[in-house]
């Protein structure tokens, strides 16, 4: 998440991790110079390039960026991910993040060319993860894709966002997938959107902390669906509740899916999709639904975007607990994959 134009001391710690973030006031203009922060999900080996031998490389990137890069220790040694934390102006952020790419993807190439199965095509792209405050996701979308059209039109890299937040937070991830100079293009965009729609005054942030243990009860696990939110600060509205008031029905007709088997325990749950992205996922004539629903045996409907949210569509899932799952990770990955015509 981009640490808004605002010094180290400008948060408050609560209890559960959870920080209050002081934001700018609405219109407010911070200090030129003034640095930022973002935080940006690597796995385990790229810590290690980014790292290098005895820390050269991560030396280099500070040098070279003019920022500074920190790479955060895990909470389990079983995970995965961590995090990286990079701050600087929006030019050195952007630099370091065009190193860091410039490291991965030398390092990427050189397994290859030394692969048993004999050197393969180089790689010239590469894809990082920035992690922002799902609140944010709309300043880097725009109203109908455009500011996220325009991105990649002007910088050529390819930008996605993730449906849900990260399990346990509320960060979200924007990857920006390009080779270096395109890559460093779009950063430059991208932060500047950060900084230009800071978070509103009381916003809460919780950080994604790969490896930790789940919160409080009830919590999501990964890949399970986050409640319904409205992106000006109201809260959630509970699962089983129409959300904003909506029909829970599709806006094309009933809702699809077909119901679950008889006698099998059913229950709703909701996620939340890009508006941008929901003829995607229903496909043309709804082929694309009726797959889905056919795939998980579930119901789906796709609620009408809500005037204070038009960049959201809430779906209701409605089926086995299996089925739920299934049905939301095909709509996941078909958001995933969704690229803007350009």
């Amino acid at each position: 998440m981009a640490t808004l134009k605002r010094n180290l001391d400008d948060t408050d710690t609560v209890d559960d991790g959870i920080k209050k973030i002081r934001a700018e006031p609405e219109g407010g203009d911070a200090k030129a110079g003034e640095p930022m922060e973002i935080r940006v999900l690597i796995d385990n080996y790229e810590a290690s390039v980014i790292i290098g031998k005895g820390g050269a490389n991560v030396k280099t990137i500070r040098t070279g960026s003019g920022s500074f890069v920190s790479i955060l220790k895990t909470e389990s040694t079983m995970s995965k991910e961590r995090v990286m934390t990079i701050k600087g102006s929006e030019e050195a952020i952007a630099a370091a993040l065009k190193m860091i790419v410039t490291l991965l993807l030398e390092a990427a190439n050189q397994r290859k060319l030394t692969d048993p199965k004999g050197p393969g095509e180089p790689e010239t792209s590469y894809a990082m993860k920035v992690l922002i405050h799902k609140f944010l996701a709309g300043s880097i979308i725009g109203k109908g894709g455009v500011i996220i059209k325009e991105i990649q039109e002007s910088s050529q890299a390819r930008l996605s966002l993730s449906v849900e937040p990260m399990p346990g937070s509320t960060e979200k991830t924007v990857q920006i997938t390009g080779t270096p100079d395109t890559l460093y293009a779009a950063a430059l965009r991208v932060l500047a959107q950060l900084v230009n729609n800071p978070l509103r005054a009381g916003s809460t942030t919780i950080l994604y902390v790969p490896g930790a243990a789940m919160g409080p009860a009830g919590a999501p696990a990964y890949g399970a669906p986050a409640p319904a939110f409205n992106p000006y600060g109201a809260p959630p509205q509970p699962y089983g509740a129409p959300a904003y008031g909506a029909p829970q029905s599709s806006p094309y007709g009933a809702p699809y899916g077909a119901p679950a088997a008889p006698g099998a325990p059913t229950k709703t749950e909701k996620i939340v999709i890009p508006t941008v992205c929901a003829g995607f996922v229903i496909g043309k004539g709804g082929t694309i639904i009726r797959d889905i629903k056919t795939q998980s045996g579930t119901q789906i409907s796709i609620a009408d975007a809500e005037p204070t949210a038009p960049g959201d569509r809430v779906v209701a899932v409605t089926g086995t607990h299996q089925g739920i799952q299934s049905a939301i990770q095909l709509i996941r990955g078909r958001v995933e994959s969704y690229q803007p015509l350009v």
